[in-house]
């Protein structure tokens, strides 16, 4: 599996797949720029974070489009050392947004925070996700020695911190990334325990009313629900009604005119009793609850953040493996976790895209079909245009002054 060293074939398809996923990345943090601050309806808790994520992505995914030539240009150049310093400073940010967003879940179920609160830490995250990674970044730009040269140097695909200062990858990037990894399964394991409770409280009871309503067909079975319909006819002399007819008849005598009613009574079957006196708001409040009760925008919200920290693991466990074995096997490299690693760590972006778009697809149907409307409408206003143009004056007259006049 180990080998000494990667050949130039082997490099060369390396960055081809690296700059193939940097790319497929690029296009879906664009996306989720452009229509974040486009759309007012996209603007939503569930998807704000990830639109902050997005400068961490872009930033990253430009030091992947590099790829070896920062190698290539030699250790102290500044192509290098910047190439370095955005994935040392950007890469982890990810992870630290994904942890905000469990934090808000966490903050949600266990604190009772609502969406306005939510939003208002929102800034304390940008600060924190993006503070915490710069601090390290910037000191590795600065700091070196004079056996081992700088930290920033040759990590076999790209710049970063070099196989002389293994040690600080573990230090100041893979242990950090995996403490708030870890953080966020543990948060979503407490969540998912709670909606599992919430979940089998709420089926005990629809169960229990289900009973209740099978033993007593609903609390207002004791009421007999009756059918009243009340109709009446007017019995006239015989004539036709026409409107010279009714123009010709003398005026009828009201001391003559005989008023006829009928009334019917009938009874409603039980089930349709039933059905007409369930309350609507039960099953209004019905499709408002999502899976264990909860509301639908928490749902979604929790939805979201947990699809958040899946992506990431696909991310970082690859990537993981690799600097585990570099480790391990000193001197020695793996072609087939590089390619992993080529693969997954730039993609970061993309699988954002995905999940931006998937908590948004409803919004996004709306949104496609409004567009369809307003260009449906268009065509329609530029035909009936074309049309009175057309016709000309002397057809406008005409349309406009052809209409049924009265009869008097």
């Amino acid at each position: 599996m180990g080998q000494n060293h990667l050949t130039d074939s082997q490099i060369h398809i390396l960055v081809i797949i690296e700059k193939t996923s940097a790319v497929l990345s690029l296009i879906g943090t664009t996306l989720i720029i452009t229509t974040f601050l486009s759309i007012k309806s996209f603007r939503k808790l569930s998807t704000t974070l990830i639109f902050y994520a997005s400068f961490s992505n872009v930033l990253s995914n430009v030091a992947h489009l590099v790829g070896v030539a920062g190698i290539r240009a030699g250790r102290n150049s500044a192509l290098c050392q910047v190439q370095a310093f955005l994935q040392q400073a950007f890469m982890p940010a990810d992870v630290l947004w994904s942890l905000a967003m469990a934090i808000n879940v966490y903050l949600t179920f266990f604190r009772q925070y609502i969406a306005a609160s939510l939003t208002r830490l929102s800034w304390k995250y940008f600060i924190i996700c993006y503070g915490l990674p710069f601090v390290p970044a910037v000191a590795c730009l600065f700091i070196g020695s004079k056996d081992r040269g700088r930290i920033y140097g040759n990590a076999t695909l790209w710049c970063w911190i070099s196989t002389d200062w293994a040690t600080l990858r573990v230090t100041t990037f893979y242990a950090p990334i995996w403490t708030a990894m870890l953080t966020t399964i543990v948060i979503y394991i407490l969540v998912g325990n709670m909606i599992f409770k919430k979940r089998r409280e709420i089926r005990s009871l629809y169960s229990r009313d289900k009973y209740l309503n099978t033993r007593n067909n609903m609390p207002f079975s004791g009421i007999k629900t009756t059918e009243v319909q009340i109709s009446s006819s007017i019995q006239q002399g015989r004539g036709s009604f026409g409107s010279s007819a009714c123009n010709s008849l003398p005026p009828l005598n009201t001391a003559a005119r005989e008023d006829q009613y009928s009334i019917t009574i009938s009874g409603l079957p039980p089930d349709q009793e039933s059905q007409a006196l369930r309350p609507s708001t039960m099953r209004a409040s019905d499709s408002r609850l999502g899976l264990g009760g909860l509301d639908s925008t928490t749902w979604a919200y929790t939805q979201c953040a947990a699809l958040f920290a899946a992506s990431l693991l696909i991310t970082w466990v690859p990537s993981s493996a690799n600097r585990v074995y570099s480790l391990l096997s000193v001197g020695k490299v793996s072609y087939p976790l590089n390619i992993l690693s080529a693969m997954v760590l730039p993609l970061q972006g993309f699988w954002n895209s995905i999940i931006y778009f998937t908590t948004l697809r409803r919004v996004c149907r709306a949104a496609w079909d409004s567009r369809l409307s307003m260009r449906s409408n268009k065509r329609h206003i530029r035909l009936n245009s074309i049309v009175s143009k057309d016709q000309g004056p002397e057809g406008m007259i005409e349309f406009s002054t052809n209409v049924p006049s009265r009869s008097s």
